[in-house]
């Protein structure tokens, strides 16, 4: 029997690089850390803010997949409600937060903040071009949250039909076509192939979940050697990969083309690290694991100090205003967690009713569970 999904430390420790990343990206948006970046032959490190993003897709596959698996494993049930109330409160009051105080913001002329843009990312459409919506800067990083609900959404469907064999309800229909949406109405700077790698690492977090422990036993022995090899390919500066282009539209072109290497390598990188020791017991660390856990609300807030309004601040002043936001952000987080904390609790309510319901019936638990 499947053990429960306990938290696991070096996942969250995973969270903190990759939120590190995205704040080397962002954070070349200040001119003086930008001209750092273009004098310095260490400028390469800001080149990885998407890859940061990318890690986070594979993790939240990875994670509700594995309470999901569990939940399946105890009950013989599955309550998609009860996993959309988990995921609401988890995810939408910090950007409801977040985009209150910029249209206050914008409203009041320290911003450039719209309504329209209010509502672009409250929609979870920014990840998309689709008629009316309108995505600036403060935000474009909503991009990946969009992303991560679409999947969100589709993501009990398939969960359902893969482990129970229950054909989807009419819900499928809407959750195809909003999971579709950046596919149809597409960016130029995600494309097409972005499209493909977040979805296929969303469900590789499924298959890790479901096969990872089979894949890392079977690794013994190379376990380092791989661990070595993933990270390469992950973090292969991009003007090591784009030198093999004979033009811009061929390095473009590449690039793209060579992140499809991120499918195999992002979950491989991530899984060992938690199967080899010393990288373990370095992610697993407590402070480290307290902050990643602490991420997503981050993630938000950085945009917010990154923004048009702080670029022409010191390097020093811009550092020192994103740590003190990163410091606001971790006092904040208890009241997160108490919010995530009554969604767990509304979510365990309705996967009592779902068992009492499968209890009473005379179908089996396999065949009863379902998307209510």
């Amino acid at each position: 029997m499947r053990a429960p999904a306990t938290r696991l430390a070096y996942i969250d420790g995973w969270r903190v690089l990759a939120i590190m990343l995205v704040f080397l990206d962002h954070l070349g948006a200040n001119r003086e850390i930008g001209a750092f970046y273009e004098a310095s032959p260490i400028g390469f490190i800001s080149q990885y803010g998407e890859t940061g993003v990318f890690i986070f897709f594979f993790i939240s596959g990875y994670v509700v997949s594995r309470a999901c698996l569990a939940e399946v494993e105890s009950s013989g049930a599955f309550s998609a409600p009860a996993f959309y109330v988990r995921r609401f409160f988890r995810i939408v009051p910090p950007l409801m937060l977040y985009l209150a105080f910029c249209l206050a913001l914008g409203a009041a002329g320290f911003i450039d903040f719209s309504p329209e843009n209010f509502l672009s990312a409250a929609l979870y459409l920014c990840n998309t071009t689709a008629p009316d919506v309108s995505c600036n800067w403060y935000v474009g990083h909503t991009w990946t949250l969009a992303f991560e609900e679409q999947f969100y959404w589709l993501f009990p469907v398939a969960f359902a039909y893969l482990e129970l064999g229950k054909a989807p309800r009419p819900i499928a229909a809407a959750a195809l076509l909003f999971a579709a949406a950046p596919f149809a109405f597409t960016i130029w700077w995600i494309g097409k192939t972005g499209f493909l790698i977040a979805y296929a690492l969303f469900f590789a977090g499924y298959a890790a979940a479901k096969h990872g422990e089979r894949l890392i036993a079977a690794s013994q022995g190379c376990r380092v050697p791989a661990l070595i090899a993933a990270m390469v390919i992950v973090f292969l500066p991009r003007g090591v990969v784009a030198s093999f282009g004979q033009d811009e539209a061929a390095r473009a072109e590449f690039i793209a083309y060579y992140r499809l290497l991120y499918i195999a390598a992002i979950p491989a990188m991530v899984l060992l690290s938690g199967a080899t020791g010393p990288f373990r017991s370095m992610l697993s660390n407590r402070a480290l694991s307290y902050v990643g856990r602490a991420s997503y609300s981050i993630y938000l807030w950085q945009q917010l100090c990154n923004g048009p309004v702080f670029n022409d601040l010191e390097a020093i002043a811009e550092l020192a205003l994103t740590a003190a936001m990163v410091g606001c952000c971790l006092l904040l987080f208890p009241l997160e967690l108490k919010l995530a904390g009554y969604g767990h609790a509304l979510s365990k309510r309705l996967q009592a009713r779902r068992g009492a319901a499968v209890s009473a019936s005379a179908i089996p638990p396999a065949a009863a569970a379902v998307l209510e």
